[in-house]
């Protein structure tokens, strides 16, 4: 269940960086891992042949060709979490009392009880790394972060093709 975020209101978290030392300029084909990050056991879980398909579109606008001995190999890892926030706040009070000039039923606020707000929901992080096959170095690393919300989990497709696109677009290259 490694699958983020394509558009939260305030957009998703997105950090990249790149080997400044490698020749980008002689990569010429790319491929994927044998085992992807996000496979579950042996075999290939929806969600990388959904990453792949993405990355894939990618990587091919930007001129690069799929080959069975690449000199790039892309990879995936990521991580579908639930976190939960818990907000306190007091209650205001407003009531009948004791008030000015000893009269009764002068309106007194004041704090009451604690209203007490749990929201649950799923944070998504998606790492795509791009190592150099023969050096067995990773050249690029995208990290894209946020919340993952019940309708992205409904169109994975869209919302995985967008948070690769977001990746992609820190892709120097």
């Amino acid at each position: 269940a490694a699958f983020v975020l394509g558009g939260c209101a305030s957009g998703p978290d997105v950090r990249a960086d790149y080997d400044r030392s490698a020749d980008f300029g002689k990569y010429r084909t790319y491929g994927f891992v044998a085992q992807a990050g996000t496979d579950d056991g042996d075999a290939r879980s929806l969600v990388t042949l959904m990453l792949q398909n993405a990355a894939a579109q990618q990587m091919e606008a930007r001129g690069y060709q799929r080959a069975d001995n690449p000199d790039l190999v892309v990879n995936f890892k990521g991580q579908l979490e639930e976190k939960v926030d818990v907000e306190s706040t007091p209650a205001p009070y407003f009531g009948a009392g004791w008030g000015y000039g000893g009269w009764y039923g002068a309106p007194y606020g004041g704090w009451g009880a604690t209203e007490v707000t749990t929201r649950r929901y799923n944070v998504g992080t998606l790492v795509l790394d791009i190592v150099d096959r023969e050096k067995r170095q990773v050249v690029y690393q995208g990290v894209i972060s946020g919340v993952v919300t019940k309708e992205m989990q409904q169109n994975r497709q869209e919302a995985i093709t967008r948070a690769v696109g977001h990746l992609y677009e820190q892709y120097p290259f």
